[in-house]
């Protein structure tokens, strides 16, 4: 299950989720075009889907999708958390306290909303848990509040479930992503001397991640391969953060 499977990230992640052998349950929130779309990409690779719009501040809504992925397929070996609200790029106390607040409830209470929701179905089985966050957690960069304040909260909550669920088979890690060529670092603008300007020049690395990196990444944690590892938060971030 991807929650977030239309954006740019969850689109990839999805994708390349399908290519690796599995099928693939997917929640959007508006973007019906974008769903249907990835659908057809996951049957172009031989394998099946099913998209519904989710809102995740509605923890009805969310319980109902995870519920009709159940009926469906029987079972949930691993849930992938691709989605946050599009940010603003200013310092912490410029900031409304409403799209604080906002911004805050997108991704704290939306994934304990999702959590509420499948952890009880992979006690049954085991699985895996991996959320998207951001770099900024490990390394703080000017005006990134926004986006790591509530990402780290969203880390949180996966410690949490790695160490008071891990004697159900459940894993939970975060990948904590850096600069990648695809999704909101593509939309914000960024001015000479801007977040992206400041983000690519402290980077050891010196470039933007290829998506495939980010994506590749995630997979890995979902898969058997990742087995023994639970509880971490891994940068892709080309060096950023170290």
């Amino acid at each position: 299950m991807v929650f977030g499977g239309s954006g740019g990230l969850g689109a990839g992640v999805v994708e390349l989720l399908s290519r690796s052998g599995t099928d693939v349950a997917f929640s959007y929130h508006k973007n019906k075009d974008a769903a249907d779309l990835l659908i057809g990409k996951v049957a172009e690779n031989g394998r099946n889907s099913m998209a519904a719009s989710v809102d995740l501040l509605d923890i009805v809504s969310v319980q109902a999708f995870v519920d009709s992925v159940l009926d469906r397929y029987g079972k949930i070996h691993s849930v992938i958390f691709a989605t946050g609200p599009f940010l603003n790029i200013l310092p912490i106390m410029d900031a409304e306290p409403d799209v604080f607040y906002e911004t805050l409830d997108t991704d704290v209470k939306g994934f304990y909303h999702v959590l509420r929701a499948v952890v009880p179905a992979l006690r049954k089985s085991g699985g895996s848990i991996t959320a998207l966050t951001t770099a900024a957690i490990h390394r703080y960069i000017s005006t990134d509040g926004l986006s790591s304040v509530p990402k780290a909260g969203v880390q949180h909550l996966c410690t949490a479930i790695a160490r008071e669920e891990g004697h159900h088979g459940i894993r939970a890690n975060c990948v904590a992503v850096g600069l990648i060529a695809i999704g909101l670092s593509q939309e914000i603008e960024s001015p000479p001397g801007g977040i992206l300007d400041q983000w690519t020049k402290q980077t050891p690395l010196g470039r933007a991640g290829a998506p495939l990196e980010l994506f590749d990444t995630v997979v890995f944690l979902a898969s058997e391969n990742a087995g023994y590892i639970s509880g971490q938060s891994l940068p892709v971030d080309g060096g950023y953060s170290a």
